[in-house]
């Protein structure tokens, strides 16, 4: 595999993780948050943690996917402008 093939399959298979971690995001902000707080409301704390954890797994893991994109993008655009 070159170079370009490796940008073009990288670049794809991480628009796929990102399309999924959003819409990971939005069921955890539309189901999961009502549920921490039900946790949180009826004393199980350790419950209302994990939601939590998800949560920040969750957004970190976007950012992380975000950073890749950047770079991929950066990466394309320098082969581009070295032709």
């Amino acid at each position: 595999m070159n170079m370009n093939e490796y940008l073009w399959k990288s670049s794809d298979a991480a628009s796929e993780m990102r399309l999924l971690v959003e819409g990971a995001i939005t069921l955890y902000e539309e189901d999961a948050l009502s549920l921490q707080s039900l946790a949180r409301d009826n004393q199980q704390p350790e419950a209302a943690t994990a939601f939590d954890t998800i949560g920040t797994a969750l957004y970190n893991l976007r950012e992380h996917l975000r950073k890749l994109q950047a770079m991929q993008v950066a990466v394309t655009e320098s082969k581009v402008s070295e032709r």
